[in-house]
């Protein structure tokens, strides 16, 4: 699939014409405080991202419907979302997650686990090579049925289930994990919510994904302001349809809390792409943005474990 064929999914997504009219609207409520009143720092292809001014949760305004999400999270995903970067991205991707699992003080003892927006299982399969199979029991969810298809092609402990609407067994799990998916959920508070249901009392959250103030945001919104629509290649981008949310250690704390959870860490981490370039054109840049990003604390990615 070429990148001009994944942007074909969302040629259907239309939002409210006031919002591409009118900078100073805000129609989606802020997750974070509930609130209304927001300050827009871009306008993607189909919708504002805006910064929350009570609580500072930067998110999309979006408007999705559930054909157009169930049409993006079908088939092969891995395919269709990294479709710029090498094969077995997917692999190395869940090398990255694995090395964040070892964060957890899960990962020193054993249990059961459940992978949250598992697709395949590559994450699962990547900690039984790491040795962690005698030690938990895994189970994999996601939403997305051809993926979990491949998952059990390949042996590996995949379910097609929605836990939002089909709740599994209440404190069940000594950990959970859930890499690049929150960012993705029109809900995620009760997203949130769902997954503490889940744990057991002392069992561990870890979260992987964007961060809400990391520097090549800011980067996007500068070039944006500068150089406009010259710089959409770019900046659509970096603010692409799929990322619903951009969270910051503080926004993340308030709503791990908000969901009865205690946060226990956060750690910045580069994105896949300062760490898997894709060839020797895109490495110079990618590894350039890895560096000022470690320099400035603003790194690309955020690293979160909350505690039930």
């Amino acid at each position: 699939m070429s990148l001009q064929e994944k942007q074909k999914l969302f040629e259907s997504v239309t939002a409210p014409e006031i919002l591409r009219r009118d900078p100073s609207v805000v129609l989606k409520p802020c997750a974070g405080c509930g609130g209304r009143s927001a300050k827009r720092i871009y306008l993607q292809a189909h919708f504002p991202v805006v910064k929350c001014r009570g609580c500072g949760l930067v998110y999309a305004d979006e408007h999705f419907t559930a054909d157009d999400l169930a049409r993006f999270y079908s088939g092969d995903y891995y395919r269709r979302a990294y479709v710029c970067h090498p094969k077995e991205i997917d692999r190395k991707i869940a090398a990255d997650y694995a090395e964040a699992f070892a964060l957890t003080a899960a990962s020193r003892g054993g249990g059961r686990l459940l992978d949250f927006g598992s697709a395949r299982g590559t994450f699962l399969a990547e900690l039984r090579r790491r040795g962690y199979g005698g030690r938990f029991e895994m189970l994999g969810v996601d939403i997305n049925p051809d993926e979990v298809r491949m998952g059990l092609d390949a042996g590996l402990p995949v379910r097609h289930v929605d836990v939002l609407a089909e709740p599994l067994e209440a404190e069940s799990f000594d950990v959970v994990t859930a890499f690049s998916v929150l960012e993705h959920m029109q809900d995620p508070g009760g997203t949130l919510a769902a997954l503490r249901r889940l744990l057991k009392p002392g069992g561990e959250l870890l979260l992987t994904l964007p961060a809400g103030d990391c520097l090549i945001l800011g980067s996007a919104v500068l070039a944006s302001k500068v150089f406009g629509r010259a710089a959409r290649a770019y900046t659509d981008n970096v603010f692409h349809e799929e990322h619903l949310y951009y969270y910051t250690p503080k926004t993340l704390s308030a709503a791990f809390r908000k969901a009865g959870l205690e946060p226990v860490l956060f750690k910045g981490a580069p994105s896949y792409l300062e760490t898997h370039p894709p060839g020797p054109a895109v490495a110079v840049a990618a590894w350039a943005l890895r560096f000022a990003s470690w320099a400035c604390r603003r790194q690309t990615m955020l690293t979160a474990i909350a505690r039930r």
